[in-house]
């Protein structure tokens, strides 16, 4: 064999191996691009998997309220970071939200905790009292009609005439937006305004799930976790505002001023 034919098959034989590499690089990027395919897939499928296929809470309140917050928290942001004025307005809308949300569960918590030991309390023994002696017939009448004038101051009620109207027509009635901000007389108005409105919007959500659970320690922690989230979510609010508000700047912009 001379060298020319030597030369032709060294160059034939590094042809073939350079083909066989680009080959086997090919299927490894072929494969490679199936995987990140086949895993883009599965996040989509995690990412858009149902909530139910997710481990709930330990607790049906909380369970419960995730429900209620994922209703009510873009109703209370939109409306919360609709004013802009100035902060009072703002720091005025929560205190009242949180306040109503409050004034609405309360009465309900404190009935439903005490009717859960009214089996308890019905059970225990009547207990049993002695027959009140009746009153000797020479008792001295002056001292009978002083301990009876005496009950009678004490239970003696000074009834103005505003208290004995009984309303009856529409115009009687107290007015709902005073009434909504009674008890915070000093905060600002238009706050107030705002969390009356938004309160309508979202009260009929709270009180439907609150009246769903029937557990008294899923309704208290229903309770509790409803007002804390709530105060979390003002603060977050209130931090995405001043964020929104605070103009962006750069060191360069700062030297030159």
């Amino acid at each position: 064999m001379n060298s020319k034919e030597e030369k032709l098959i060294r160059e034939y034989v590094r042809m073939k191996i350079g083909d066989s590499l680009n080959e086997h690089k090919r299927q490894q990027r072929q494969v490679l691009q199936e995987e990140l395919r086949l895993r883009k897939i599965i996040r989509q499928i995690l990412k858009e998997g149902d909530i139910s296929d997710m481990h709930p809470h330990r607790s049906t309140g909380i369970n419960v309220l995730e429900d209620v917050l994922k209703k009510m928290i873009t109703t209370l942001r939109t409306d919360y970071k609709r004013m802009t004025t100035n902060k009072q307005q703002r720091d005025s809308f929560r205190a009242h939200m949180i306040s109503a949300v409050k004034g609405a569960l309360a009465p309900s918590l404190v009935n439903d905790t005490y009717l859960q030991g009214t089996d308890t309390l019905m059970a225990e023994p009547t207990p049993q009292f002695d027959a009140p002696e009746t009153p000797a017939l020479d008792a001295e009448p002056e001292a009978e009609l002083d301990d009876l004038d005496a009950m009678l101051q004490e239970i003696d009620i000074d009834v103005g005439d505003d208290d004995k109207k009984i309303p009856v027509e529409d115009d009687d009635q107290p007015d709902e937006l005073e009434q909504f901000g009674a008890e915070d007389p000093g905060l600002d108005e238009t706050g107030r305004n705002m969390a009356f409105t938004t309160f309508k919007k979202v009260s009929q959500y709270i009180l439907d799930a609150y009246d769903m659970l029937a557990n008294v320690e899923d309704k208290k922690i229903f309770v509790d976790y409803l007002i804390t989230n709530m105060k979390l979510y003002f603060d977050k609010f209130e931090q995405e505002i001043q964020k929104e508000v605070t103009e962006p700047t750069t060191s360069q912009y700062d030297s030159m001023s």
